[in-house]
């Protein structure tokens, strides 16, 4: 509890910054609007969504903004009657802490240990892992004392592919796999499994806080506090 005290604290402090905002916004994900992930929005020209539509988008600060249909405004407006980055943060560290104490004594291993470095995937845990392209996918274990072997998978079971983490080494290296926007990859380490959804950070993602709003949106809240703790 006192390791999630810390996370939302440092992160809080980070991503407190004024409401105004200038420049593009970042669409992080949509739904009912014909736009990619990744499209720049202008912040300070009107936006109309249909009924049924949303937005995500992002901020340079790292403010975070959902617009839902019906929808006709400016999306920088909205940034302030919304809690942005740091609203995100306070309900997903309130998630993770009821969490832990519903499972109480069921749950030994308590939370999982911070990453060394934002873009590390722990092998471990289940949720979604957050890459920058161009790069090669690295993944992360805590205990690294012992020899373990890896099988990973798509989500389709349409491959399987075998690779041993040699023990001393906390980082493993897959350089050829194939890692495609909203991809789902199955692993298992000596029998604990984990399944992994992968998202590409955007090409437009550029200034530090935006990347910290844009991990948290994808639910790379582990990265986000590795990327924004120094």
């Amino acid at each position: 509890m006192m390791m999630l005290h810390r996370l939302s604290a440092a992160l809080a402090a980070l991503l407190l910054v004024p409401a105004a905002l200038a420049g593009s916004l970042v669409l992080v994900e949509a739904r009912g609007v014909a736009m990619a992930p990744g499209t720049q929005v202008p912040d300070d020209k009107p936006l109309t969504l249909p009924d049924g539509a949303q937005m995500v988008l992002i901020a340079e600060d790292g403010s975070q903004i959902t617009l839902r249909g019906p929808f006709s405004g400016i999306p920088a407006k909205e940034a302030g009657s919304q809690g942005g980055t740091v609203q995100a943060l306070a309900d997903l560290m309130g998630a993770r802490a009821t969490d832990t104490s519903a499972l109480g004594a069921a749950r030994d291993a308590g939370q999982p240990p911070p990453l060394p470095e934002p873009w590390l995937i722990d092998a471990g845990a289940s949720g979604s892992g957050c890459l920058r392209p161009g790069h090669t996918l690295v993944l992360w274990r805590a205990a690294a004392q012992k020899r373990q072997k890896l099988t990973l998978m798509p989500a389709d079971r349409s491959w399987t592919a075998n690779a041993t983490w040699p023990a001393g080494e906390q980082r493993l290296a897959l350089p050829d796999l194939p890692v495609q926007e909203g991809a789902t990859f199955l692993l298992e380490l000596d029998g604990n499994a984990a399944a992994i959804t992968f998202h590409h950070l955007p090409d437009a993602v550029t200034a530090r806080k935006m990347v910290g709003g844009w991990l948290l949106a994808r639910g790379c809240d582990r990265q986000a506090h590795a990327l924004l703790k120094g």
